[in-house]
């Protein structure tokens, strides 16, 4: 291994639906982290891998950073700060704002950016939904606001703008070993990537009031020589949510299976056989052992 060799953690930071999961997705060129057109789609913490020339880049997808309205919302949020504390450098992701301040909801996270000791990293993402001036003028109104290492645009739905970013990163991570084995592109079990992308499929079809209530449990795994047989549970907070996850003749329940099913496939590179149930469970996002259970501990 080089003398040079550079190997860091870098955290994505920044309100919900602003692109995160979609940039780290056009940063490692593999479906890491779900992405829905919905706040609040990433709930954990994910790790993206790229092994580039002279380097290696972790990447971590944080939840997006809110105001929490229950016990689940807190949490996530913690870990979107931790993760940032613990990163060898931040990327925090806006996008274009049409006023002459930035965007009410970043100024928060701009104030508790300079509580970290960590270099952070400007990105103004969705370019390609704003004129270039205005581009021009949000790098200007957020590096006034905050004094950002480096700042970038870009366009990570079209991966313009992306190859720039990953060459600064590398550039500005520590020297250090890698940690992960250079064909690993996420650290992340299959185990827990088959149901998030159930839950993926819940936010890109079902009612805005539905999945933000809605977790996916995986209760089997069986694996055999030509088929993996996948059995999941859908927790939902209502009776009405229940109805509307079905659909009438049970057709958007079946949409979901169909194409989470296939995306299964896709990672796995076997045959699926997906089953799905669903079960109502109340607030279960405001109850610290619930949540416990299912894989969101307290920060």
């Amino acid at each position: 291994m080089s003398a040079e060799f550079r190997c860091g953690f870098v955290a994505l930071l920044g309100r919900p639906n602003v692109g995160k999961s979609t940039l780290l997705n056009a940063v490692i060129g593999q479906e890491v982290s779900i992405t829905a057109n919905r706040p609040q789609t990433t709930r954990n913490q994910v790790r993206g891998i790229l092994n580039g020339e002279g380097f290696q880049a972790v990447f971590i997808d944080m939840p997006g950073v809110h105001q929490p309205q229950s016990e689940l919302h807190h949490r996530i949020v913690g870990y979107a700060w931790q993760g940032a504390k613990e990163a060898d450098l931040v990327v925090f992701v806006t996008e274009p704002v049409f006023g002459e301040e930035p965007h009410r909801k970043d100024q928060p996270i701009l104030e508790q950016l300079a509580c970290l000791s960590t270099p952070v990293f400007l990105v103004v993402n969705k370019t390609d939904q704003a004129e270039e001036e205005r581009v021009m003028k949000t790098l200007a109104l957020y590096n006034q606001a905050f004094q950002f290492a480096e700042s970038f645009s870009l366009a990570a739905i079209r991966k313009k703008g992306v190859l720039k970013l990953v060459r600064a990163i590398a550039r500005a991570l520590p020297v250090a070993e890698p940690v992960f084995a250079e064909d690993l592109y996420t650290d992340q079990p299959e185990r827990v990537m088959v149901a998030e992308l159930v839950r993926e499929q819940i936010h890109r079809r079902c009612k805005q009031e539905v999945p933000f209530g809605v977790a996916v449990q995986l209760d089997r795994f069986e694996e055999s020589e030509k088929l993996i047989k996948i059995f999941c549970t859908i927790l939902v907070e209502r009776e009405s949510h229940k109805g509307i996850l079905i659909g009438k003749g049970g057709r958007m329940l079946k949409d979901i299976g169909q194409y989470a099913r296939i995306k299964m496939e896709y990672l796995l590179g076997t045959r699926v056989y997906l089953d799905l149930h669903i079960k109502v469970a109340g607030d279960w996002y405001n109850h610290p052992q619930r949540l416990d259970e299912m894989g969101y501990p307290k920060p």
